[in-house]
């Protein structure tokens, strides 16, 4: 592979520069509005061509690169019809095209690469601990008084590419989601949808009621939502678990300012350091209010390690996710009475899985 080939894809995005244009303000769609949550800083005419991407982010094999340009050729066309006619219902193709679209991009972002980094680092400590128990205990370390659980929580293992793992990880469970049902949001109010750096967010709402800390791509209940424009956004939601609309038609119209309100909280709480809006679409008060919910809402430690069970030389040591919940309280979704039924004391584990994922 030449050095010119490598030079001409080094600044990779992981929120294509094509998605954030559908939020720019210019006629030559080269900036968007930028707030930066940690410094509390509004960008108006931040260039999109510097936002969301890091050197070589994902690999230096141009392969990667030219596979992902090719889904977003695809992407770009579904959602520049939705543009111009979100009414009308979408092809097979074209609604595949969209949804695989969206699962990648649930992987491909910063924040997915931070949370991947997080859990591999937290359950390697907690192995080490684990080991260094156990040698300690049969006496088989030397200086053991030495590796403090400070010393062990100071190691920091760097995965080599860790975009490219989660990439890979999304692109093969994309036949997981395959069973949720999308809607086109069409957004009536005078209130604008905002977007971020972690762009396609996952929620819960129904296992936020009873109380579930972890849920996944498999999970019963799940809600993947993604804004393409201060007025438009698609979700996808299990049609077993929720209703959203009327059943025939593909777009639902939102009148209720509330609700975006609250999804755009939902953005913000996903977000990883940036929040995104067209400019002067929305004010820099409501902006710091979103920043401050991300704060007070999303996990600082988003692994929680679990020891198993103890055997005599050994112990099992796993972990999960501690998922994000916002109190996310949306008018159109009504949960279905045969979910509704299921509570706190849930008899199955299957009552937390949709079938796609347990009969895999």
């Amino acid at each position: 592979m030449s050095q010119n080939k490598l030079a001409t894809t080094k600044n990779q995005h992981y929120v294509p520069q094509f998605y954030q244009r559908f939020f720019s303000a210019d006629k030559d769609h080269k900036t968007i509005g930028a707030y930066i949550i940690e410094q509390r800083k509004y960008i108006p005419r931040a260039p999109i061509k510097n936002q969301s991407s890091g050197d070589y982010f994902y690999s230096t094999n141009q392969k990667i690169e030219d596979a992902l340009g090719k889904i977003e050729k695809l992407a770009f066309a579904v959602i520049q019809q939705i543009h111009e006619n979100p009414e009308k219902k979408l092809s097979k193709e074209a609604k595949y095209t969209l949804y695989v679209f969206t699962i990648i991009q649930i992987g491909r972002t910063l924040d997915r690469v931070n949370f991947i980094q997080e859990s591999f680092n937290e359950l390697i400590k907690s192995i080490f601990k684990a080991h260094i128990d156990i040698e300690k205990k049969h006496n088989r370390i030397e200086d053991a008084e030495l590796l403090t659980d400070e010393i062990i929580d100071s190691i920091v293992v760097n995965l080599q590419e860790p975009a490219l793992h989660s990439l890979g990880i999304h692109a093969k469970n994309i036949s997981t989601c395959i069973d949720l049902k999308m809607k086109i949001l069409i957004n009536k109010t005078s209130t604008s949808f905002i977007t971020s750096d972690n762009p396609a967010c996952m929620y819960n709402m129904f296992f936020e009621r009873i109380g579930e800390p972890s849920y996944a791509l498999g999970s019963k209940g799940l809600i993947i939502y993604m804004p393409v424009a201060k007025n438009l956004a698609i979700i996808y939601y299990d049609p077993k678990c929720y209703k959203m609309g009327f059943r025939k038609k593909e777009y639902l119209e939102i009148t209720q300012k509330e609700d975006i309100e609250n999804l755009n909280l939902l953005i913000s709480c996903s977000a990883n350091k940036v929040l995104y809006c067209l400019d002067k679409s929305i004010s820099l008060v409501e902006l710091e209010k979103y920043a401050n919910k991300h704060n007070n809402m999303k996990p600082k430690k988003r692994t929680k390690i679990i020891n198993g069970v103890k055997q005599k030389n050994s112990e099992i040591v796993g972990g999960y996710t501690n998922s994000m919940y916002c109190k996310l309280r949306l008018n159109f979704v009504k949960e279905l009475p045969a979910s509704k039924a299921i509570k706190k004391n849930y008899e199955s584990f299957k009552d937390t899985l949709r079938p796609i994922a347990y009969e895999r």
